[in-house]
C-alpha cells in the first residue's frame, strides 16, 4: 500500500500534459504567432527553471505561458 501523497503524485503524471494545453489553448484568443513561440519554447527548453513540462519559477506549464501574447518569461528570457 503506498501513501495518500504518492498516489497523489502518480494519478497526476497519468495525465497527458500536451493535450490539456491543447485544450486550454482552443479558447485562448491571444495567442503568439509560430515564430514567437518557437522562438520563446527554444529559451525555455534551456532554462535551469525548467523541470518536465513545468516552469519552477512561476509554476506554469511553460508550453502554455509561451503561447499567450499577454504573459511573459518570469526569468526574463522574454
Amino acid at each position: 500500500m503506498s501513501c495518500k501523497g504518492c498516489d497523489i503524485k502518480e494519478e497526476a503524471a497519468s495525465f497527458d500534459v500536451e493535450a490539456l494545453i491543447a485544450e486550454q489553448l482552443s479558447v485562448e484568443v491571444d495567442l503568439v504567432s509560430e515564430e514567437i513561440l518557437a522562438q520563446r519554447l527554444q529559451k525555455c527548453e534551456q532554462c535551469p527553471f525548467k523541470s518536465n513540462h513545468t516552469c519552477t519559477k512561476c509554476g506554469c506549464f511553460y508550453k502554455f505561458r509561451a503561447n499567450l501574447a499577454i504573459k511573459n518569461c518570469p526569468n526574463g528570457q522574454w
